[in-house]
């Protein structure tokens, strides 16, 4: 894998307000026809104990305006690069 295939988003992870905000986020990107996963937050983002949603980086915005339209908080969006799964490993 090239440098830059690494370099390039895998994932987008959806850090949301609280566990409620999480179902909430996972029930509208499914309504929407988005694939997307609940994981536990990595700790290379938050030390404080919760999940998040997972999605494909080409489905970004489309997450992000569905959640929006659904009401979920947004705390922070980060990608995760090719080279790493979710929870910031190698591989």
């Amino acid at each position: 894998m090239t440098a830059q295939e690494r370099a390039t988003p895998r994932y987008s992870l959806f850090l949301v307000a609280s566990a409620n905000h999480a179902m909430a986020g996972e029930q509208a990107l499914i309504d929407a026809g988005i694939p997307c996963r609940l994981i536990p937050v990595p700790r290379t983002l938050s030390s404080q104990c919760g999940v998040c949603l997972q999605v494909a980086a080409s489905d970004r915005s489309r997450a992000e305006a569905a959640a929006a339209a659904a009401g979920v908080l947004i705390e922070g969006v980060h990608d995760a690069p090719a080279g790493e799964d979710a929870a910031g490993k190698d591989g």
